[in-house]
């Protein structure tokens, strides 16, 4: 066992978890990274790639739990929930419900807000210029609906977006058909997002960020991390091929994080929010922007390796298999949004969103325990806060005053 340093160990090789230490060896601070997979092998390499800068609407919403049971009767729908896991997920779901509260969407709406708002700044921070334009699309985003009427959950979202200035431009059918041809006929209403964006390869980015750490001089462990113990006033990073000592650990673990800070006595609301996707190579139908179908819950971004279909949320924790049949729904919603769509070869991949109930994650110094530091929770935007939360963990880290107030990121706010 090495002898303690004033330094940092990072748990967590994905984009949040990369960019705290991108961040902290910016700044001369030594940091080792801890990860099973290589950088960005977990939800950072399937994500859907959105830059969202303007999101602003939590997952739960008035309007978004009177469509819950409908969405439960379809076991392909865009919520399910395993009946092996339900027991577990009780106290989460409940959590999710009462999240739902007017109130509470109004302070969730404001702390991610503030949060997204700088994530194009801070990646072309991050990235550097050259590797940012290589990466990253400033195009904007198109989302879409089927219905003509407006929901009540889709009322809730445009005056969140009122509240906080977004800008969303209405389309007409022509104007849809020209942004996005071959959009099925199907779809009635949309609006324009131009201040979004996205990656053409999340994956790349996540290992980018990656081999600029190390060229800086930091270190990344391809281990997995067992335990985190108190130790000598610092910590011990127990992991499958090691035992060695860190002053300060960040726990930017994902959907692992939890299990990670439960023996420790710091209980975060945590859930596996799992998504689907499937890629096609060489796609039948140029898709030019991402195109987002909100009441469905999926949708379809343009990249390097085809056109990647994802979405969805199926709660089902870390041990359950995946399901093909909801992978292989993605590439039947990619077909009925693109009728023409077709391809040469069709990959499909599952992966583990971590959710908390009211849809911003924790960004704090777990309460008790000094030189400990909790980054997860993201949910559906971990690549649009990615690099702003490690701006965040490494200014939280170093005593300095915060980009963000994390006043509403804190553990507290759960009671």
């Amino acid at each position: 066992m090495n002898a303690m340093a004033a330094d940092v160990a990072v748990v967590g090789a994905g984009i949040v978890g990369l960019s705290s230490a991108s961040f902290l060896r910016r700044a001369g601070v030594p940091v080792t990274v801890y990860d099973p997979l290589p950088p960005g092998g977990g939800a950072s390499y399937g994500n859907g790639g959105l830059l969202s800068v303007e999101a602003c609407i939590p997952i739960s919403t008035p309007g978004m739990l009177r469509q819950v049971p409908r969405w439960l009767a379809d076991p392909l729908g865009p919520l399910a929930v395993s009946p092996r896991h339900f027991p577990k997920a009780l106290p989460w779901l409940l959590r999710w419900i009462r999240a739902g509260r007017m109130d509470r969407v109004l302070r969730s709406s404001d702390a991610l807000r503030a949060l997204h708002v700088p994530g194009l700044d801070q990646y072309r921070d991050l990235l550097g210029g050259d590797d940012f334009h290589d990466l990253i699309r400033t195009s904007g985003q198109v989302h879409v609906w089927t219905g003509e009427r407006e929901s009540r959950g889709e009322l809730i979202a445009r005056q969140l977006r009122e509240r906080h200035g977004v800008v969303a431009e209405k389309l007409d059918p022509a104007e849809l058909r020209q942004l996005v041809p071959g959009i099925s006929p199907a779809i009635r209403r949309a609006l324009f997002v131009p201040k979004n964006g996205y990656t053409v390869n999340p994956h790349r980015v996540v290992g980018r960020v990656g081999e600029r750490f190390r060229a800086a001089g930091g270190t990344l462990r391809q281990e997995r991390v067992m335990r985190i113990l108190p130790a000598d006033g610092g910590w011990r990073i127990v992991t499958n091929t090691g035992d060695r000592r860190h002053s300060r650990v960040v726990v930017a673990g994902g959907a692992w994080s939890k299990d990670l800070l439960a023996p420790l006595g710091v209980r975060i609301p945590l859930e596996a929010e799992r998504g689907y996707h499937v890629t096609i190579r060489d796609p039948s139908v140029e898709v030019r922007i991402p195109v987002l179908h909100q009441s469905m819950g999926f949708g379809a971004t343009p990249m390097e390796m085809g056109l990647r279909i994802g979405g969805t949320v199926e709660i089902a924790g870390l041990d359950i298999p995946m399901s093909p049949a909801r992978a292989e729904r993605m590439m039947a919603l990619g077909r009925w949004l693109f009728p023409r769509l077709d391809g040469k070869e069709v990959s499909m991949w599952m992966g583990y969103r971590p959710g908390t109930p009211d849809s911003v994650p924790i960004i704090d110094a777990a309460p008790g325990h000094a030189g400990l530091y909790i980054a997860c929770g993201h949910g559906h935007t971990g690549m649009t806060a990615g690099a702003v939360t490690g701006k965040l963990v490494a200014q939280l880290v170093q005593g300095e005053p915060t980009m963000v107030d994390l006043q509403h990121f804190r553990i507290a706010r759960f009671g």
